[in-house]
């Protein structure tokens, strides 16, 4: 089995060849590989197009539910560092909320897609970043995070305003959650 693995990372690895990477895939699914670390390499292969990466995903996740919110997040962030091309923005903000919606308590999607926000070019995007981020804090358990991170990103924008209004959201709720995790000692 360990040669098989191998062989099948060299493959996701170096291969330029989608025939060869889909057989590869196809092989290691049928043999019931359940590393998720192996299949990253494979969506991060940059031969890959937006649609095989998203096909790859979606099959990945349907195999290994269990990983979904890891394989979700990695595809993101794949498409995230192409976040010049507007398709592999949107791809990767889609990615990011996939990723929430299998863990709707987890804040890291959350503060992962306000890393694609441009402080260089206000677009639409930077919106749809905002209102998807700001509209889902409710369900998250760490809300602190995610308001200190848009404490961060208002600062940067020279917003000072409303830099101080998440700041002190996430000094009331760190308190509630330090609270709350003394309690639970």
């Amino acid at each position: 089995m360990e040669k098989f693995l191998s062989r099948i990372e060299n493959i996701f690895r170096n291969s330029t060849s989608s025939d060869e990477l889909f057989d590869a895939f196809r092989d290691a699914i049928s043999t019931h590989v359940s590393d998720v670390d192996l299949y990253k390499i494979l969506i991060g292969n940059p031969v890959l197009s937006a649609d095989e990466i998203k096909m790859f995903t979606e099959k990945i996740v349907k195999e290994i539910p269990n990983q979904a919110l890891n394989t979700y997040m990695w595809t993101a962030n794949v498409f995230g560092h192409q976040k010049d091309d507007y398709e592999k923005l949107e791809d990767a903000i889609r990615y990011f909320q996939k990723s929430f919606e299998c863990e709707p308590t987890n804040a890291a999607p959350l503060i992962r897609l306000l890393g694609l926000y441009n402080f260089d070019v206000d677009t639409s995007v930077n919106k749809t970043i905002l209102e998807t981020v700001e509209s889902r804090i409710p369900s998250v358990h760490r809300k602190s995070q995610v308001y200190f991170s848009l404490a961060d990103l208002y600062k940067r924008k020279d917003d000072y305003l409303l830099a101080a209004k998440y700041l002190a959201l996430g000094e009331k709720a760190a308190e509630r959650e330090n609270s709350n995790s003394n309690n639970q000692l």
